[in-house]
Protein backbone atom coordinates (compact mmCIF):
# COMPACT_ATOMS: atom_id res chain seq x y z
CA UNK A 1 0.00 0.00 0.00
CA UNK A 2 2.59 2.33 0.73
CA UNK A 3 4.66 1.33 -2.41
CA UNK A 4 1.42 2.33 -4.22
CA UNK A 5 1.06 5.96 -2.22
CA UNK A 6 4.32 7.14 -3.09
CA UNK A 7 5.50 5.33 -6.65
CA UNK A 8 1.89 6.18 -8.43
CA UNK A 9 2.95 9.16 -10.16
CA UNK A 10 5.97 8.42 -10.83
CA UNK A 11 5.58 5.08 -12.41
CA UNK A 12 2.76 6.89 -14.27
CA UNK A 13 4.87 9.57 -15.99
CA UNK A 14 7.41 6.56 -16.71
CA UNK A 15 4.72 5.13 -18.26
CA UNK A 16 4.17 8.42 -20.76
CA UNK A 17 7.79 8.45 -20.82
CA UNK A 18 7.80 4.96 -22.50
CA UNK A 19 4.92 5.67 -24.47
CA UNK A 20 6.20 7.78 -27.09
CA UNK A 21 10.18 7.71 -26.92
CA UNK A 22 10.80 4.27 -28.51
CA UNK A 23 8.19 5.40 -31.67
CA UNK A 24 10.60 8.55 -31.70
CA UNK A 25 13.91 6.08 -31.62
CA UNK A 26 12.68 4.14 -34.74
CA UNK A 27 13.05 7.21 -36.18
CA UNK A 28 16.57 8.15 -34.79
CA UNK A 29 18.02 4.98 -35.43
CA UNK A 30 16.74 4.66 -38.80
CA UNK A 31 18.33 7.95 -39.54
CA UNK A 32 21.34 7.27 -37.75
CA UNK A 33 22.01 10.35 -35.49
CA UNK A 34 21.86 8.10 -31.91
CA UNK A 35 22.51 10.97 -30.14
CA UNK A 36 20.78 13.66 -30.85
CA UNK A 37 18.48 12.70 -28.19
CA UNK A 38 20.80 13.73 -25.66
CA UNK A 39 21.92 16.85 -27.71
CA UNK A 40 18.08 18.17 -27.68
CA UNK A 41 17.60 17.01 -24.15
CA UNK A 42 20.32 18.98 -22.88
CA UNK A 43 19.97 21.88 -24.92
CA UNK A 44 16.50 21.81 -23.35
CA UNK A 45 18.05 21.42 -20.06
CA UNK A 46 19.61 24.77 -21.09
CA UNK A 47 16.53 26.60 -21.60
CA UNK A 48 15.01 24.90 -18.10
CA UNK A 49 18.38 26.51 -16.85
CA UNK A 50 17.56 30.07 -18.20
CA UNK A 51 14.22 30.04 -16.64
CA UNK A 52 15.58 29.20 -13.20
CA UNK A 53 18.29 31.73 -13.09
CA UNK A 54 15.50 34.29 -13.97
CA UNK A 55 13.03 32.71 -11.40
CA UNK A 56 10.87 30.79 -12.04
CA UNK A 57 9.47 27.69 -10.23
CA UNK A 58 9.51 24.10 -11.15
CA UNK A 59 5.88 24.28 -12.42
CA UNK A 60 5.91 27.51 -14.12
CA UNK A 61 4.32 27.40 -17.62
CA UNK A 62 7.75 29.55 -18.31
CA UNK A 63 9.54 26.81 -17.64
CA UNK A 64 8.07 24.93 -20.59
CA UNK A 65 8.33 27.94 -22.63
CA UNK A 66 11.87 28.46 -22.03
CA UNK A 67 13.22 25.04 -22.84
CA UNK A 68 10.86 24.71 -25.80
CA UNK A 69 11.99 27.45 -27.13
CA UNK A 70 15.90 26.71 -26.98
CA UNK A 71 14.63 22.89 -28.85
CA UNK A 72 13.24 24.88 -31.63
CA UNK A 73 16.38 26.33 -32.50
CA UNK A 74 18.35 22.76 -31.60
CA UNK A 75 15.54 21.78 -33.94
CA UNK A 76 16.37 24.06 -36.84
CA UNK A 77 20.00 23.97 -36.39
CA UNK A 78 19.91 19.68 -36.89
CA UNK A 79 17.45 20.28 -39.66
CA UNK A 80 18.82 23.14 -41.95
CA UNK A 81 22.62 23.43 -40.77
CA UNK A 82 23.85 20.15 -41.58
CA UNK A 83 24.07 17.34 -44.65
CA UNK A 84 22.49 13.92 -43.75
CA UNK A 85 24.75 12.28 -46.38
CA UNK A 86 28.24 12.77 -44.63
CA UNK A 87 27.33 10.74 -41.51
CA UNK A 88 30.70 11.23 -39.59
CA UNK A 89 30.49 14.57 -39.61
CA UNK A 90 26.78 14.35 -38.31
CA UNK A 91 26.86 12.69 -35.51
CA UNK A 92 30.55 14.84 -34.63
CA UNK A 93 28.01 18.26 -34.85
CA UNK A 94 25.59 16.59 -32.43
CA UNK A 95 28.49 16.04 -30.38
CA UNK A 96 29.53 19.42 -30.07
CA UNK A 97 26.12 21.14 -29.78
CA UNK A 98 25.69 18.27 -26.87
CA UNK A 99 29.50 19.56 -24.90
CA UNK A 100 28.49 23.56 -25.95
CA UNK A 101 25.21 23.55 -24.47
CA UNK A 102 26.39 21.24 -21.62
CA UNK A 103 28.96 23.66 -20.78
CA UNK A 104 26.96 26.77 -21.37
CA UNK A 105 24.78 25.60 -18.73
CA UNK A 106 27.39 24.71 -16.06
CA UNK A 107 28.95 28.68 -17.04
CA UNK A 108 25.06 30.04 -16.51
CA UNK A 109 25.19 27.91 -12.78
CA UNK A 110 28.32 28.39 -11.69
CA UNK A 111 27.43 31.19 -9.45
CA UNK A 112 23.99 30.45 -8.91
CA UNK A 113 22.36 29.45 -5.60
CA UNK A 114 21.37 25.64 -5.89
CA UNK A 115 23.14 25.84 -9.31
CA UNK A 116 24.91 22.66 -8.63
CA UNK A 117 21.74 21.09 -7.35
CA UNK A 118 19.84 21.77 -10.36
CA UNK A 119 22.56 20.05 -12.79
CA UNK A 120 22.62 17.05 -11.11
CA UNK A 121 18.37 16.87 -10.94
CA UNK A 122 18.57 17.33 -14.54
CA UNK A 123 20.93 14.58 -15.01
CA UNK A 124 19.29 12.11 -12.70
CA UNK A 125 15.62 12.90 -12.79
CA UNK A 126 15.42 13.80 -9.06
CA UNK A 127 11.96 15.64 -10.22
CA UNK A 128 9.87 12.33 -10.87
CA UNK A 129 10.31 12.17 -6.98
CA UNK A 130 7.82 15.25 -6.86
CA UNK A 131 5.85 15.26 -10.06
CA UNK A 132 2.13 16.28 -9.63
CA UNK A 133 -1.44 15.73 -11.12
CA UNK A 134 -0.54 18.65 -13.06
CA UNK A 135 2.36 17.65 -14.98
CA UNK A 136 0.48 14.09 -15.75
CA UNK A 137 -2.08 16.26 -17.39
CA UNK A 138 0.53 18.09 -19.21
CA UNK A 139 2.85 15.15 -20.45
CA UNK A 140 -0.53 12.98 -21.64
CA UNK A 141 -2.02 16.38 -23.61
CA UNK A 142 1.74 16.68 -24.74
CA UNK A 143 2.42 13.45 -25.98
CA UNK A 144 -0.97 12.69 -27.23
CA UNK A 145 -0.47 15.82 -29.85
CA UNK A 146 2.82 14.03 -31.16
CA UNK A 147 1.72 10.85 -31.06
CA UNK A 148 -1.15 11.84 -33.87
CA UNK A 149 1.71 13.73 -35.42
CA UNK A 150 3.82 10.46 -36.06
CA UNK A 151 0.78 8.27 -36.59
CA UNK A 152 -1.04 10.28 -39.41
CA UNK A 153 2.67 11.42 -41.35
CA UNK A 154 4.08 8.00 -40.81
CA UNK A 155 4.32 7.35 -43.72
CA UNK A 156 6.44 10.45 -44.90
CA UNK A 157 8.54 10.66 -41.61
CA UNK A 158 9.45 7.00 -42.21
CA UNK A 159 10.62 7.66 -46.18
CA UNK A 160 12.40 11.31 -44.98
CA UNK A 161 14.49 8.91 -42.04
CA UNK A 162 14.68 5.59 -44.06
CA UNK A 163 15.54 6.87 -47.49
CA UNK A 164 15.87 10.37 -47.76
CA UNK A 165 16.69 9.99 -51.38
CA UNK A 166 13.68 8.49 -52.49
CA UNK A 167 12.04 11.30 -50.72
CA UNK A 168 13.15 14.09 -52.53
CA UNK A 169 12.48 12.30 -55.50
CA UNK A 170 8.11 11.98 -54.70
CA UNK A 171 8.66 15.36 -54.05
CA UNK A 172 9.07 16.02 -50.53
CA UNK A 173 11.19 18.85 -48.66
CA UNK A 174 12.91 16.60 -46.39
CA UNK A 175 15.30 19.41 -44.19
CA UNK A 176 11.16 20.54 -43.70
CA UNK A 177 10.08 17.19 -42.83
CA UNK A 178 13.29 16.99 -40.70
CA UNK A 179 12.37 20.28 -38.82
CA UNK A 180 8.68 18.94 -37.98
CA UNK A 181 10.22 15.46 -36.80
CA UNK A 182 12.95 17.64 -34.53
CA UNK A 183 10.12 19.94 -33.20
CA UNK A 184 8.07 17.08 -32.22
CA UNK A 185 10.97 15.52 -30.83
CA UNK A 186 11.75 18.37 -29.02
CA UNK A 187 8.38 19.09 -27.76
CA UNK A 188 8.41 15.59 -26.42
CA UNK A 189 11.98 16.36 -24.43
CA UNK A 190 11.03 19.72 -22.98
CA UNK A 191 8.25 17.99 -20.77
CA UNK A 192 10.36 14.70 -20.44
CA UNK A 193 13.80 16.44 -18.84
CA UNK A 194 12.37 18.29 -16.68
CA UNK A 195 10.67 15.04 -15.26
CA UNK A 196 12.52 12.45 -16.97
CA UNK A 197 16.21 13.82 -16.62
CA UNK A 198 18.41 14.14 -19.63
CA UNK A 199 19.86 10.16 -19.17
CA UNK A 200 16.60 8.75 -18.58
CA UNK A 201 15.02 10.57 -21.69
CA UNK A 202 17.86 9.29 -23.66
CA UNK A 203 17.44 5.13 -22.29
CA UNK A 204 13.77 5.46 -22.90
CA UNK A 205 14.81 6.53 -26.80
CA UNK A 206 17.89 4.10 -27.52
CA UNK A 207 17.70 0.86 -25.54
CA UNK A 208 13.97 -0.17 -25.86
CA UNK A 209 14.71 -0.28 -29.94
CA UNK A 210 18.14 -1.22 -29.64
CA UNK A 211 16.93 -4.45 -27.29
CA UNK A 212 14.30 -5.65 -29.79
CA UNK A 213 16.64 -4.81 -32.70
CA UNK A 214 18.89 -7.12 -31.12
CA UNK A 215 16.15 -9.76 -30.36
CA UNK A 216 15.24 -9.77 -34.32
CA UNK A 217 12.07 -8.30 -33.98
CA UNK A 218 10.86 -6.24 -36.98
CA UNK A 219 8.15 -4.28 -38.20
CA UNK A 220 5.46 -3.55 -35.64
CA UNK A 221 6.61 -6.54 -33.46
CA UNK A 222 10.09 -4.02 -32.61
CA UNK A 223 7.97 -1.88 -31.48
CA UNK A 224 5.38 -4.19 -29.02
CA UNK A 225 8.82 -5.10 -27.97
CA UNK A 226 10.11 -1.76 -26.84
CA UNK A 227 7.36 -0.72 -25.36
CA UNK A 228 7.57 -3.79 -23.53
CA UNK A 229 11.16 -3.69 -22.43
CA UNK A 230 10.65 -0.39 -21.46
CA UNK A 231 7.40 -1.08 -19.17
CA UNK A 232 9.50 -3.83 -17.40
CA UNK A 233 12.39 -1.46 -16.58
CA UNK A 234 9.82 1.31 -15.52
CA UNK A 235 8.33 -0.70 -12.76
CA UNK A 236 11.47 -2.48 -11.57
CA UNK A 237 12.90 1.12 -11.35
CA UNK A 238 9.69 2.05 -9.11
CA UNK A 239 10.07 -1.05 -6.77
CA UNK A 240 14.19 -0.30 -6.24
CA UNK A 241 13.64 3.75 -6.36
CA UNK A 242 11.35 2.73 -3.36
CA UNK A 243 13.31 -0.17 -1.57
CA UNK A 244 16.38 1.50 -1.61
CA UNK A 245 16.08 4.96 -2.16
CA UNK A 246 17.69 5.98 -4.93
CA UNK A 247 16.77 8.40 -7.15
CA UNK A 248 14.54 6.73 -9.70
CA UNK A 249 15.40 8.29 -13.09
CA UNK A 250 19.08 6.77 -12.38
CA UNK A 251 17.76 3.81 -11.39
CA UNK A 252 15.99 3.05 -14.61
CA UNK A 253 18.91 4.02 -16.42
CA UNK A 254 21.45 1.86 -15.05
CA UNK A 255 18.63 -0.98 -15.40
CA UNK A 256 18.24 -0.21 -19.21
CA UNK A 257 22.25 -0.77 -19.33
CA UNK A 258 21.97 -4.13 -17.38
CA UNK A 259 19.18 -5.10 -19.91
CA UNK A 260 21.04 -4.00 -23.16
CA UNK A 261 24.07 -6.04 -21.65
CA UNK A 262 22.21 -9.21 -20.53
CA UNK A 263 20.25 -9.17 -23.97
CA UNK A 264 23.39 -8.45 -26.14
CA UNK A 265 25.57 -11.72 -24.40
CA UNK A 266 22.76 -13.61 -25.06
CA UNK A 267 22.15 -13.12 -28.75
CA UNK A 268 25.56 -13.13 -29.23
CA UNK A 269 26.43 -16.43 -27.45
CA UNK A 270 23.05 -17.73 -29.17
CA UNK A 271 24.52 -17.01 -32.79
CA UNK A 272 28.11 -18.90 -32.14
CA UNK A 273 28.28 -21.53 -34.40
CA UNK A 274 28.26 -25.01 -31.93
CA UNK A 275 30.97 -26.20 -34.10
CA UNK A 276 33.60 -23.49 -33.85
CA UNK A 277 33.45 -23.22 -30.08
CA UNK A 278 33.95 -26.68 -30.37
CA UNK A 279 36.94 -25.98 -31.79
CA UNK A 280 38.28 -23.41 -29.95
CA UNK A 281 40.98 -24.31 -27.35
CA UNK A 282 40.32 -24.85 -23.86
CA UNK A 283 42.23 -22.54 -21.29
Amino acid sequence: MGFLMVMTLPLLACILVMSIHPPLGQHVLARGVIFVDLALAQIAAMGQSVAFLLGAEPNDPSTYIWSFGFTLVGAFIFSFLWDREHSVLQEAFIGISFALSTAATLLLLANAPHGAEHVRGTLSGEALGWVTWKDITIMAVLYAVVGAFLLLKRRELLLCSEDPKEAQRRGLSVRLWDFFFYASFGLVVTISVKLAGVLAVFSYLIVPMVCATLLGKKGPARLYWAWGIAFVASVLGAVLSYLRDWPMGATIVCIFGVTVAVISFTVRMRNVDPEKREAEPQI
